[in-house]
């Protein structure tokens, strides 16, 4: 089939603001929290430690790869990220552009072990981007949600399951371009305690960045689809094949779900999609033979036959079967291979065709399609023609010598001496 799949993915969430006023993208609406890509699916994270006064022990308030440190007041716990010092942002450091200077407080976020999103932004009159805030993806006030279903005036509302919490969280990078005339930027600020645990290594594999599904991973899950391979068996080989688990970055739902977005992209256009990639192959390659039959706008037959089937046809078509017992499973339409054999008496291929029912119709259809192909076509629609041949051919009270007598000249009177089909047909 042909590509028709955009496989380009971001690891971030933009909530970009066109304007050239500051818009604080704080708030939440209810579509927005519950579509997180960084909850857990079924994994719990570590409990969110925001007050003083909880009975939580010190193993289980920390991160390994933070220190918990106390907030300018005292009144609550801060978590500080512990990286590699060439991780860590600069304050006033100048980037050559603003994409740079995003994706290294990605690879920052990634090693401390937090999500980021894109935030507020603020852009020159020309609407190029002056000033661009990427925050940690906890950050924001969730509304109240509050259920009471004994409450006549509540809406009852059904909430889904999620582990990922909001917890207003401010840290947080601001990038500024230096001019207008520039895409050099640089660090304006930088807070980096956060109010909540950071993942941890083991919980670092199931974020939303480790995750993302690379060009690679999309097209195993496209090429599994197409042998009848599902998404969570192909999931379960792409780990045999990895060596385990835990070398498989996307868990068996992001297969699943990309296979879901792949199936909503081709719909009902997966019989335009094989036609238009038959026609293209017609235009391309030297002598190719494609055929096929609509009804009420429902791919209902096609056959098709490309060079070499034709030259196997030439060569060894003296004797030729197809076999109309093969069903495709998804579409139920029957495959029927045209099969020769060549001198080594091994079957070779010499056309085939599919079928959406076993009617004369359809088989009439099939078997013209398959001498439109192999056959000169030029005489076949010739109608006086074919009523000569047909009334020489099926008369069963004609002599043997006046049925000689009229082949040859049928022969003549046509130009067909030199047909080897014709010849093997009289010898026959």
């Amino acid at each position: 089939m042909s590509d028709c799949f955009d496989y380009s993915s971001d690891d971030t969430e933009d909530d970009d603001q066109y304007g050239e006023e500051d818009v604080n993208c704080n708030e939440y609406d209810d579509d927005d929290f519950y579509k997180s890509d960084d909850q857990f699916d079924g994994r719990n994270q570590i409990s969110d430690y925001a007050s003083e006064g909880t009975n939580q022990t010190d193993s289980e308030e920390e991160s390994f790869n933070s220190n918990v440190v106390d907030s300018p007041g005292g009144k609550t716990k801060l978590w500080k990220p512990i990286v590699p010092k060439d991780f860590m942002p600069d304050v006033n450091a100048i980037y050559q552009s603003l994409e740079e200077a995003v994706e290294m407080y990605k690879l920052y976020a990634d090693k401390a072990g937090f999500g980021v999103r894109l935030n507020t932004v603020t852009r020159f009159g020309d609407k190029t981007i002056k000033k661009r805030y990427v925050v940690c993806n906890k950050m924001g006030k969730i509304p109240n949600r509050s259920t009471d279903t004994l409450d006549p005036e509540g809406n009852g509302r059904n909430k889904r399951n999620s582990n990922f919490k909001i917890t207003d969280c401010k840290a947080l990078i601001k990038f500024e371009r230096l001019h207008m005339q520039t895409n050099a930027c640089k660090i304006y600020e930088f807070e980096e305690n956060h109010n909540h645990p950071l993942e941890t290594k083991e919980e670092r594999r199931y974020s939303k960045r480790p995750r993302r599904l690379s060009y690679k991973d999309k097209e195993f899950i496209v090429r599994s689809s197409t042998s009848n391979i599902g998404a969570t068996k192909a999931h379960k080989l792409q780990a045999s094949l990895q060596g385990g688990y835990e070398n498989v970055g996307p868990e068996a739902i992001d297969y699943k779900n990309f296979r879901r977005k792949v199936g909503n992209i081709i719909g009902d256009k997966d019989a335009q999609l094989v036609v238009d990639k038959m026609n293209m192959r017609k235009d391309e390659f030297h002598n190719y033979t494609f055929e096929y039959k609509c009804v009420d706008s429902v791919l209902n037959a096609m056959f098709w036959a490309d060079e070499t089937d034709k030259l196997y046809y030439k060569e060894f078509g003296d004797v030729i079967s197809f076999d109309a017992t093969f069903r495709t499973n998804k579409y139920g339409m029957i495959f029927v291979p045209f099969t020769a054999i060549d001198n080594h008496k091994r079957p070779i291929n010499i056309g085939a065709g599919l079928l959406s029912n076993e009617s004369i119709e359809s088989y009439r259809w099939l078997l013209e399609g398959f001498l439109k192909a192999h056959v000169s076509a030029d005489f076949l629609k010739n109608t006086d023609f074919r009523k000569r041949f047909t009334k020489l051919v099926w008369n069963v009270y004609i002599e043997p010598e006046v049925f000689e007598s009229r082949w040859k000249l049928l022969m003549r009177k046509f130009k067909l001496q030199d047909k080897r089909w014709f010849k093997d047909m009289y010898r026959d």
